[in-house]
């Protein structure tokens, strides 16, 4: 047994903290200045099982999809809440409002050829225009024009700088999309553009109105 005296002790203590810095500075070039593993890692080609034997069951990768959405168009840029239509969320009518992430929709409680039917007779019964009629897929090109009435006062009316009442009038199309027993009926321009809410629910709302 080493019996430690005065002049031992400064030697001991030296000792002892040269051991410690030499071991944390080898442990910290062994993993701090060492490339991981993986960076020299190679693709190996597949294993070869011998016939007669089983596959070795590996981790199946997990496929995560998220369903696209449109891009907001027209007044849905804007800050405002849509309008709220008389039977928006009424799930007893026969046809109510509801939104997607495709838009605004009327969904019509029955088949896609019953409503595709049911719609071209009501764009003709509202006096709407059809320039395009297919009942095989509910795709209705039609023309509509936005009756607006004037129900302003004379003093407002000789405020000339004031806005009108906003004019929904167009060239329209319909497209139905099967929903269960259901349809869904979207509202596009005649040229394929979607329509921005406000106009959508306007147009739609006569649909609704008149089927009921």
């Amino acid at each position: 047994m080493i019996k430690l005296t005065v002049f031992t002790r400064p030697f001991t203590r030296t000792r002892v903290t040269v051991l410690v810095m030499a071991t944390v500075l080898g442990g910290c070039s062994m993993f701090g200045n060492k490339d991981p593993e993986y960076l020299a890692s190679h693709e190996a080609p597949p294993l070869e099982i011998p016939e007669g034997l089983d596959k070795p069951r590996g981790l199946r990768p997990i496929v995560i999809s998220v369903p696209s959405m449109r891009m907001p168009v027209g007044d849905e840029l804007e800050p405002t809440p849509p309008r709220v239509v008389s039977t928006a969320g009424k799930k007893d009518a026969y046809a109510y409002m509801a939104w997607s992430a495709e838009g605004v929709y009327l969904l019509v409680k029955d088949k896609p050829d019953v409503v595709s039917t049911r719609l071209a007779d009501v764009i003709s019964q509202e006096g709407m225009e059809m320039l395009q009629r297919d009942d095989a897929t509910g795709a209705h090109k039609f023309h509509y024009s936005q009756e607006v009435l004037n129900k302003q006062g004379f003093f407002k009316r000789i405020a000339f700088w004031q806005d009108g009442p906003p004019n929904f009038s167009g060239i329209f199309m319909t497209q139905l999309l099967p929903d269960g027993d259901n349809t869904r009926v979207y509202l596009y321009f005649g040229d394929g553009r979607q329509v921005d809410t406000t106009g959508a629910e306007h147009v739609l709302s006569v649909f609704m109105e008149d089927l009921g």
